[in-house]
């Protein structure tokens, strides 16, 4: 049996949005940094990518607020 490895775009095809992208800089601990590499690993796109899909898909509204998070701020 032979597995081919098929390595992921380092950059995703320009204007699919029909927009053209920023570059922005955000702050990561390192086990969100490695959860992120993990699945854009796993789902063969870029870090930039997943990120776009997720907030396009709306998941960001799936997030909810853990209220003993917040009396540590």
């Amino acid at each position: 049996m032979c597995i081919e490895i098929v390595p992921r775009p380092k950059r995703t095809e320009k204007d699919k949005y029909g927009e053209t992208k920023q570059r922005y800089q955000i702050m990561l601990t390192e086990t969100a940094s490695l959860e992120l590499d993990k699945v854009s690993e796993e789902l063969g796109i870029t870090r930039s990518e997943l990120i776009e899909k997720v907030i396009r898909q709306g998941l960001l509204r799936a997030v909810t607020l853990d209220p003993d998070e917040m009396a540590d701020e």
